[in-house]
This record gives structure tokens, sequence and C-alpha cells, in this order.
């Protein structure tokens, strides 16, 4: 049996293959260009504007006008790169699947990478997941990944 474990955060995903509990082999990676960037390099201008309100606001004596915020936050053009680069993760992830180079999978990421990967991935490789592990371990060795993997995964 072969288990692939993905380790993942914003920058890189790693594919590993696990034939036995001690033995860990590389089967291939992905990186995010864009993981490295900030948000503000991301960005060629100002953050986004929005007028609020029907009524408007009136300032003064002078008639009312719309109000202005600007509009950020969860919408912002990096979670939106983490976004795409959780779907080229998880078209990897299903490409695999149907090649047939692992039985299951677990999945090793920061919780907020795993909470995209689990939305990324199609069903049938849902149904395949023995494990899901909210740890950043992208930089660690092949010891620490070892350690994190469900002992029940290796059994049928």
């Amino acid at each position: 049996m072969n288990i692939r474990v993905v380790v993942a955060d914003e920058r890189r995903a790693t594919f590993f293959d696990v034939t036995r509990p001690n033995a860990l082999r590389e089967a291939g990676a992905v990186e995010n260009p864009a993981g490295r960037l900030k948000d503000t390099d991301l960005e060629t201008d100002r953050a986004g504007r929005r007028f609020g309100g029907a009524q408007g606001v009136s300032h003064g004596t002078g008639p009312a006008q719309g109000h202005h915020h600007g509009v950020d936050g969860e919408r912002s053009t990096l979670l939106h790169d983490l976004t795409l680069f959780a779907k080229e993760v998880g078209r990897r992830i299903d490409a695999d699947r149907v090649g047939h180079k692992y039985d299951k999978l677990v999945i090793v990421a920061a919780p907020k990478m795993l909470g995209l990967l689990r939305q990324a991935i199609p069903p049938q490789v849902q149904s395949m997941v023995a494990g899901e592990v909210p740890k950043d371990l992208v930089n660690h060795g092949p010891a620490a990944i070892l350690g994190v993997i469900p002992r029940d995964a290796f059994f049928e």
C-alpha cells in the first residue's frame, strides 16, 4: 500500500510517498511564486472603494452624498492567490489519484492552508484521506513528517 503525504504551506506543496512507517520518498512539488509576496506587492493600486447606502450621508448643510469605505480583508489578492494555489495542488492530488499513484492520502498543512485544500480536493479524493494534520512542517525533515502520520493509515 502506498500512502501519499502532502506537506503544504502558502509557498510550497511537497508530495511524499510512504510505503512503510519509516520510509519517506519525495514524489514532487508545486511552488507558489505569489506565496512569497506581500499583499501590497500583488496589488497594483490602493484598496477598492465602495459607495454605501441609497440614502447617502449629509456633510453639513450641503446635499446628501454617498459614503465611501475601503474594501479589503477576506477578499484580498493574497487570499485569492492562495485559493488558486490550493486548487492547483488539489488538481495534482486528483491527477495522481487517477494515475493510481497512491491508495491513501495524508495532508499536513498549516490550518489556513488545510482548510483551503479541503475545499479544493474532489469528493473522490476526500474518501481516500486517512489523516489531516494542522501543522506547518514544510521546512522540517523526514523524521518530523513521519512522526505526524497517523499509525492507522498503514493498516487497511
